[in-house]
């Protein structure tokens, strides 16, 4: 038996489901049909989806995880804290508006 429990990775699940994403964006981007408005507003509305989950994703992070690291080692500072999702994801949001 082990003198330290092993940790529990944090890091493989949660980023694996990002890429996943990233790659199902690929995948529909080629697949629809933007001058059809019920397949751009089906589009959007999925894209927009997806940017709540990696908005909850980068909360939990800075929340959670870079909270424990800050306290394991001193020089880890808030890594999420320069990016644009809010701004995107409210980008997202207003187009799925005006489609409507």
């Amino acid at each position: 038996m082990a003198p330290f429990p092993d940790e529990v990775d944090v890091f493989t699940g949660p980023h694996w489901r990002m890429k996943q994403l990233v790659g199902l964006y690929c995948e529909k981007l080629s697949k629809t049909n933007f001058s059809n408005n019920n397949d751009f507003r089906s589009f959007l509305q999925s894209l927009c989806a997806t940017f709540k989950e990696f908005k909850m994703h980068e909360q939990i992070e800075n929340e959670y995880i870079i909270g424990l690291l800050q306290q394991r080692c001193c020089t880890v500072y808030n890594v999420h804290s320069d990016n644009k999702l809010s701004e995107m994801l409210s980008l997202f949001e207003k187009g799925l508006q005006s489609v409507k």
